[in-house]
């Protein structure tokens, strides 16, 4: 069986990105999809079983949630950071009233 390696490389990325999706951890995004990245690119070339294109789009669609919800939360932390600038912005301005 020539895919059972590159099968399990892909599922084992699968657990880490849906553990880190799980987790809301933001950070460890950047080195899944680095080895996520790398290891397509190990594969390119590979005549691919119907397990290990299974395994590739399963992978394809959770990643694409990833990416949403990285989207969302820099979205939320965008919106976050806004507000605490309107904020300091309002203090700065009542502050010079006040002096």
């Amino acid at each position: 069986m020539p895919n059972a390696v590159e099968l399990q490389r892909l599922q084992a990325l699968h657990e880490r990105l849906t553990q880190a999706l799980q987790s809301k951890d933001w950070a460890s995004f950047g080195s899944i999809d680095s080895a996520i990245r790398e290891t397509l690119k190990q594969l390119d070339g590979v005549p691919p079983s119907a397990e290990l294109q299974a395994a590739r789009q399963r992978l394809k669609q959770l990643h694409g949630r990833a990416l949403q919800g990285c989207e969302n939360e820099c979205e939320r932390l965008r919106k976050l950071l806004t507000a605490h600038l309107q904020y300091a912005e309002g203090s700065a301005a009542y502050r010079q009233l006040n002096d």
